[in-house]
């Protein structure tokens, strides 16, 4: 199998994880659409019309609405009123003046500033202290004054082509005649009756009293339009559509019972515990095994960056524990740091599947790995672990015994995100890269795992490989309903 894969994916054929990645989130917003759907005020409204028009007295309902008739009508009383007040010389002559290049200048120059200052003028020049001081002074001394000025100044403006035309227009016999029809009775009667019988729904009303195929213009017709309509729109269409998918059958067989991005800016220490979580039972901190070459330390090596987890592995000296069969734990100084997680006391599975997207860099000494225990260490399931050429996947039944039941698939390109994913189901273990199947085999499984997640350090280290980064993109967990 795992040759087989390697061929597949070297050639291209198996699919990335970004490609699956991009199907599943296609996957989820149908469902979730379809979701919307069944929940929508669209569809429950197409239900009912449905069991409305099969009803046994829809058929009924035709022949109540066959003596209706235009003449007579409410209808007709409007269109009548409408064209008795069109006839109407005051409002024959305000549509005209309304749309009139006259009345647009009239307005425009009442708003202007040369009409504000010859009324201004006009009241001065007018008023008594005005025509006082003038009858005080002679004529030499009222040239020289501003009293003349403005005088002058009302007289030009009020030869002004605009001015004179403004005084034209207004006290016309048109305009006099359009002030009085605005906001009188009968124009906002006409306009009221213009909004209303051009209105569509009034047409349609009109249109189906005239015509013979009344019920096809009843309510009841609208109804069947209606649902009509609503069958052969664009929502009932997907809708279908999204129910014939096949794909989508997996949510009615399928539960999502952990969906973990990593959205919050911080490690969520309720879901992750920072720990060896045996060790942290047994002595209240992590410790590494012998051999290892780092110290867990928690939190400080672990980092959310654009919703991905990152467990940094880095060269730094720290004092930790060390795990030694003979003697138990002992404190050792330690050259490199790098970090541990599981999911002990948040999520445990003993039947379904897990999968996970990844990215790691491949190294003899660096080792990222994520791993499913129960309360003893063993017998420990590998989703995957690196190693120098790819990753192991399988089971380790004893602490230091080689496994007969794992395998080691080379070739994966580290600069690459991959799915790693694990089913379970009875005693048959199944892994698959990237939705490809390339491992299986069997273990009796009594009780529920929880998630390790770890980077540990080896021999002699690639020391420029560091900082080393184990990122997780994303975690799910499936169970089967029921």
């Amino acid at each position: 199998m795992s040759i087989t894969f390697r061929l597949k994916y070297n050639l291209g054929l198996i699919s990335t994880a970004d490609q699956l990645d991009a199907k599943w989130e296609n996957l989820i917003k149908m469902r979730d659409d379809l979701l919307q759907m069944e929940r929508s005020d669209e569809l429950k409204q197409y239900e009912e019309l449905k069991d409305l028009i099969d009803s046994d007295s829809f058929q009924q309902k035709k022949r109540e609405i066959e003596n209706l008739r235009y003449e007579g009508s409410k209808q007709q009383r409007l269109i009548s009123e409408h064209k008795e007040l069109s006839r109407s010389g005051l409002i024959k002559n305000y549509l005209k003046v309304a749309a009139s290049d006259n009345l647009k200048r009239y307005n425009r120059i009442a708003e202007g500033s040369d009409l504000k200052r010859y009324n201004d003028l006009h009241k001065k020049t007018d008023s008594q202290e005005f025509k006082k001081r003038k009858a005080g002074q002679n004529e030499k001394e009222f040239r020289n004054g501003q009293d003349y000025a403005d005088y002058e100044e009302f007289i030009r403006l009020g030869k002004s082509d605009d001015i004179r035309f403004w005084n034209r227009f207004k006290h016309s016999e048109r305009y006099i005649n359009y002030e009085k029809a605005s906001g009188s009775r009968d124009l906002q009667r006409f306009e009221e009756l213009n909004g209303i019988i051009n209105e569509s729904d009034f047409l349609k009303k009109v249109a189906y009293l005239k015509d013979k195929k009344r019920f096809f213009k009843s309510d009841d017709y609208r109804i069947m339009q209606q649902f009509n309509e609503l069958d052969k729109s664009k929502f009932m269409a997907e809708y279908r559509k999204l129910k014939k998918i096949k794909a989508l059958e997996f949510f009615d067989k399928w539960d999502i019972v952990l969906d973990e991005n990593f959205t919050e800016k911080e490690l969520n220490t309720q879901r992750w515990q920072p720990e060896n979580w045996w060790g942290f039972k047994l002595s209240g901190s992590s410790f590494s095994q012998e051999g290892e070459m780092q110290s867990f330390h928690g939190v400080k090596n672990i980092q959310i960056r654009n919703n991905t987890l990152s467990l940094l592995a880095k060269k730094e000296k720290v004092t930790g524990k060390v795990w030694n069969p003979s003697v138990g734990l002992i404190p050792k100084e330690h050259d490199y740091t790098s970090s541990i997680l599981n999911t002990a006391d948040y999520f445990r599975m003993k039947e379904g599947v897990v999968e996970a997207k990844v990215r790691f860099r491949r190294d003899a000494t660096i080792v990222s790995a994520f791993s499913l225990t129960g309360e003893r260490p063993f017998p420990q399931i590998d989703l995957f672990r690196s190693n120098k050429n790819g990753v192991g996947m399988g089971i380790f039944e004893k602490h230091g015994a080689a496994s007969n039941k794992y395998l080691n698939i080379s070739g994966l390109k580290d600069n690459h995100f991959h799915i790693f994913r694990l089913e379970l189901f009875g005693n048959q273990l199944v892994w698959k890269i990237n939705g490809h199947e390339v491992y299986r085999n069997i273990l009796n499984i009594r009780e529920a795992l929880f998630f390790n997640l770890l980077t540990s350090l080896h021999g002699k280290v690639n020391e420029q490989l560091l900082p080393h980064e184990f990122e997780i993109d994303w975690i799910r967990c499936f169970a089967l309903k029921g």
